[in-house]
């Protein structure tokens, strides 16, 4: 019975990491898509799925690019890296969670001073990326965005 309640959740986890990286391409640009993956990721801890964490650290992360005030977007974009940074702290060789900080990193502003980790963050992930269990499409939008820096 345990093994049968474990493997739905991990079903179900799954879906929605395949959800979540759809939205995630789209959210920098779309706030609809944005708030889609913040309430997707909302329930996710750190230690029960880090990756989808890390998609909601990163959508709140973004969600700056929606909001008006500078107090507002500076809020969302702390918050959001306060998550992210905890996240590839515990979870160091999590390839996909880099790539997350990659993509961030690589659309966030000169000015706010969060691009020091790119380099690293491309270096794993060319690294391992023949390595994941990844499908090919999302092979190469990995490739596509750590391809334009």
């Amino acid at each position: 019975m345990i093994a049968l309640l474990i493997s739905a959740l991990l079903g179900v986890s799954a879906e929605k990491l395949e959800e979540a990286r759809d939205l995630f391409t789209t959210v920098a640009d779309n706030e609809d898509s944005c708030e889609n993956l913040i309430e997707l990721t909302s329930n996710y801890t750190l230690d029960f799925d880090p990756t989808i964490y890390a998609y909601h650290a990163a959508a709140t992360m973004t969600m700056a690019n929606h909001v008006i005030w500078p107090t507002s977007k500076l809020s969302y974009f702390n918050e959001g890296k306060k998550k992210l940074e905890t996240a590839i702290k515990k979870y160091p060789n999590n390839i996909e969670i880099r790539y997350i900080r990659f993509a961030v990193q690589k659309g966030s502003p000169d000015f706010l001073g969060y691009r020091k980790n790119m380099q690293e963050d491309k270096s794993k992930i060319q690294q391992n990326i023949d390595k994941m269990n990844w499908n090919s499409e999302f092979k190469s939008i990995v490739r596509k965005v750590i391809a334009t820096t």
